[in-house]
This record gives C-alpha cells, sequence and structure tokens, in this order.
C-alpha cells in the first residue's frame, strides 16, 4: 500500500463504513457509542454511524468543574455514583464503572476534592442502593435519601 492509498484508506476510515477485504479486516458495526468529541470532550451519540447533533455535549474540564462546585453534597466516595447515573442517563454515555472511575481520577481539577473515586466505587454504591439501577428521571419515585436528590439536581444544574 502506498502513502496515496494510505491516506485515503485513512478519511474513509475517519468518515466510517470502510470495509476491508483481504488480511486487514476493519468492520465495526455499532449501534450505541460515545466518542471523543473534540479534545478532552466526552458525551457525544453515535447511532448506526451517524452524529446525532440533538445530544447534550460536556467536555472533561466541564464535569471536573462541575464536581469542584459540587463538593460540598458529597457525603462520600460512593457520591461518584450519582455523577456516573448523570453521565450515562443525561448523555448516553457508554462507559463501564471502572474504566468511568478512571476518567474521573484523571480529570483536570483545579482544586482540591473532600472525595475521590477508587476503583469498585461505583460497583459499590450500586451493590449498596439499588436506586442507580434506575434512569435519574424515576429517582423521585424510590424515595431516595435527599442527599441523593441535592446532588443530582446540583450536578444537573452544572453541566
Amino acid at each position: 500500500m502506498n502513502k496515496e492509498d494510505l491516506q485515503a484508506a485513512l478519511e474513509a476510515i475517519g468518515k466510517g463504513g470502510i470495509h476491508v477485504a483481504g488480511d486487514l479486516v476493519l468492520e465495526k458495526k455499532v449501534e450505541y457509542e460515545v466518542n471523543n468529541v473534540e479534545n478532552g470532550g466526552i458525551g457525544i451519540q453515535i447511532i448506526n454511524g451517524e452524529k446525532n447533533s440533538d445530544r447534550k455535549v460536556f467536555s472533561k474540564e466541564q464535569l471536573a468543574r462541575a464536581i469542584e462546585h459540587c463538593q460540598e453534597f458529597f457525603w462520600g466516595n460512593s457520591a461518584y455514583a450519582v455523577v456516573f447515573c448523570i453521565c450515562r442517563d443525561e448523555y448516553n454515555m457508554n462507559m463501564g464503572k471502572t474504566a468511568f472511575e478512571d476518567m474521573v481520577e484523571k480529570l483536570p481539577y483545579k482544586r482540591k476534592r473532600d472525595f475521590t473515586c477508587p476503583k469498585g466505587t461505583i460497583a459499590n454504591a450500586f451493590s449498596d442502593n439499588q436506586i442507580f439501577n434506575e434512569n435519574i428521571k424515576e429517582w423521585d419515585r424510590y424515595s431516595p435519601l435527599p442527599r441523593i436528590i441535592k446532588l443530582r439536581d446540583e450536578l444537573l444544574k452544572r453541566l
């Protein structure tokens, strides 16, 4: 493959929908996927290879600022489960709990946080509180602890 062919292939990959037969097969059919929007961005939804331009998007910086500004509403590490659920339900984030914990710990924070999000934090919170398995819009129906609703509402204001 010469340089021009490689460039054409890379452009086709960038546009999506390339199928290569031979020694190299690049075929990926995705129904839902969250990709970076821009450098440091998360939250764009891809449906069948098409961007949903109506989808809400936030950057990693915005998420870091929201977490920093809402620290007064965090009661412990498990409060990060609320952040996870907001990203899952409001931004169609398709990221596992462990990957989310890693991402949260690497966010560009400007201030010290009272609580961190070590591995296992979100899974433990989910096992201790079944409400996290429900969509955040449904939480009020389950009479959750007021601190959960307060943190949800404050984070939603900031994102």
